[in-house]
């Protein structure tokens, strides 16, 4: 027996003496043939399908190919087909081949999750197609995932409970392709209203009724790919542990009625449990064309949902939940349909913002690749990012995210040089100013303008400006982080380390302007261990070299302070702590001094 491979790529077998060293082109000429149901057809007309171009030159390869073919069959290979001087037959041989699955009769829950496992992968995929196959073969992708639909909808019409599941599943993986199949639609919700379930009810979009309402006389056929922006729920890691049960039940309510919505393609389970197991989780998403993601965490306190706009890593919506595992199952349904409705509003609310992204996605893609470059806090990496941001700005001048990120690279190089620069400020502040006027609702422009006016020593209209950037997006961990930068500058560390606490509740894979943001709280609390112990948490730890080696001093390690000294002045070897302290906007005298005695100790 032979075995063909279709889906994912295109090889094929044959079980007694392995792979079949056969040419790409002629595998595509089998399974033309066999799709077809074309046991001959002339060389002629394959040459012309196999190779675009000049007919004489597709002759030509076609002859090599062939002989090719031939040297194998020499070989002592059995083959599938062969060839004579006019034309291609398939010699009678069976083979096996993965898409022949799609055309068979229903026949139950192997088939069909058999075919939902091979519509993981994609028929023909990585094959070099010419282009006389590419729509050939894109007919028959729709006729699989048709397929897929015709035996979902027998599993569904049979009624067998154990099947459940499984075809709440598929109805999932349909829908993220067609996400208006009333017919799918109707088969997720009733399957998981029999398991249990509850699927929140929302208000019907105009000229849109209700999936109640359907009959199933109104069950329409399978409609094309929809344009729709595509969603990604992202549940929390463990989710399907015993101990997180109610949440897990409530996670596939969110899924469920987030399917029924016909305003957003919700991604398939399968492609989102990829995306959160990737090492480079932004490449997945933009592999996966995802606009919007709902990322989720399970901890102690409840579960806290987030829903980000991807395109500008904006932050729209968040809100933490506490879970009663005594109480969830009768308040699930409410709890779904608050998370469901906040959900459908934001999506409202970012049309917009999605047309413009839809209309310059360069813009976007751009702006994304120069925020990377924030991730570290040193000095290469942030004039990284100005370069970058300025290239994003050349492609559109009054882009206000992109002003806002140059903004916070002359914030930041003003403090990573140290050496009291006003002209870096003034810059920060005027093109943080000019993102602010351009978009008054973006909470990271005010962010970036608190943060410009704290350094220029304006502490009470950076403290303003960074508590309209919390009101903006109360769970915006930036804004959040800046903020406690804020509230330590104005001598309240206490307030600020339980700031920043905040944000790292919110980004737990925070950049390390938060850990250094959190060792000087500490430091200036006395709490030099935990000091130390914050630096040593970031990525580069270079850029606090300085605080580092102060609290050793303060801690009493000479020795480690030394050392850190030394590899600070390797950095920075101008820095002058008169200078900088001259310069250093706190609102009092008294975090200067503790600063200078730590900065002292260590033998700056």
């Amino acid at each position: 027996m032979l075995r063909l491979v279709t889906f994912g790529s295109l090889w094929i077998a044959d079980d007694e003496q392995g792979r079949l060293p056969l040419p790409e082109k002629a595998l595509l000429a089998l399974v033309y043939m066999m799709v077809e149901g074309e046991e001959k057809l002339p060389r002629e007309h394959l040459a012309r399908l196999l190779w675009s171009g000049d007919p004489e030159a597709a002759k030509t390869n076609f002859r090599k190919m062939i002989e090719r073919v031939r040297k194998c069959a020499a070989s002592g290979w059995r083959l599938p087909m062969e060839s004579s001087t006019l034309n291609v037959k398939l010699t009678g041989l069976p083979v096996d081949a993965d898409f022949m699955l799609f055309s068979a009769d229903p026949a139950g829950y192997d088939q069909l999750r058999t075919a939902s496992k091979l519509l993981t992968l994609r028929f023909l995929d990585g094959v070099d197609l010419p282009s006389a196959l590419k729509s050939w073969a894109e007919t028959q992708r729709e006729r699989h995932w048709s397929g897929l639909r015709d035996l979902l909808l027998a599993a569904a019409a049979a009624q067998d409970r154990q099947d459940l599941p499984l075809i709440k599943e598929v109805a999932k993986q349909l829908l993220e392709r067609h996400p208006d199949d009333m017919a799918v639609q109707e088969v997720l919700v009733e399957t998981h209203r029999r398991q249990g379930g509850t699927t929140p009810r929302l208000p019907a979009l105009p000229g849109r009724p209700e999936l109640a309402a359907l009959t199933d006389a109104a069950i329409p056929p399978v409609q094309v790919m929809s344009e729709l922006p595509r969603l990604v729920l992202l549940a929390p890691t463990g989710i399907d542990d015993r101990a997180s049960y109610p949440a897990h039940a409530l996670l596939e309510d969110i899924t469920i009625s987030l399917c029924s919505l016909r305003t957003v393609a919700v991604v398939a389970p399968y492609t989102a449990e990829r995306i959160r197991s990737h090492p480079d989780k932004l490449a997945q998403l933009e592999t996966h064309a995802i606009s919007y993601v709902i990322d989720t965490r399970l901890g102690p306190d409840g579960l806290f949902v987030q829903m980000i706009f991807l395109p500008s890593d904006s932050l729209l919506w968040a809100e933490r939940f506490h879970l009663d595992p005594n109480l969830l199952v009768s308040h699930r349904k409410q709890v779904a349909q608050m998370v469901v409705e906040a959900i459908n509003h934001h999506l409202r609310r970012s049309e917009a913002i999605l047309a413009d992204y839809r209309a310059q996605p360069e813009v976007y893609r751009s702006y994304l690749a120069s925020s990377q470059h924030l991730n570290k806090f040193t000095l290469p990496d942030v004039r990284r990012a100005r370069n970058a941001f300025r290239e994003t700005l050349k492609m559109r001048n009054d882009f206000a995210p992109a002003l806002a990120g140059l903004s916070r690279t002359y914030s930041w190089e003003w403090v990573l040089t140290a050496r009291g620069d006003g002209e870096l400020l003034r810059q920060a502040e005027q093109v943080a100013q000019r993102a602010v006027t351009l978009e008054p609702e973006l909470a990271s422009a005010h962010r970036e303008l608190a943060l410009s006016k704290l350094y220029i020593g304006d502490v009470d209209h950076s403290l303003e400006a960074f508590d309209r950037a919390e009101q903006l997006s109360p769970h915006l961990a930036d804004a959040v982080c800046g903020y406690a930068d804020a509230l330590v500058h104005a001598s309240k560390p206490s307030e600020g380390l339980a700031k920043i606490e905040k944000a790292m509740a919110l980004n737990p894979i925070c950049p390390d302007d938060y850990f250094w943001i959190a060792a000087g709280a500490s430091y200036f609390l006395g709490r030099f261990d935990a000091a130390i112990g914050y630096i040593e948490r970031m990525e580069d730890p270079s850029s606090a070299r300085r605080l580092l080696a102060a609290s050793h001093a303060m801690a009493g390690d000479m020795a480690k302070a030394r050392i850190h000294r030394r590899k600070a002045q390797e950095l920075n070897p101008h820095f002058d702590v008169d200078k900088w302290l001259s310069v250093l906007p706190v609102r009092e005298q008294w975090q200067k001094d503790v600063y200078r005695e730590g900065l002292l100790k260590a033998g700056f």
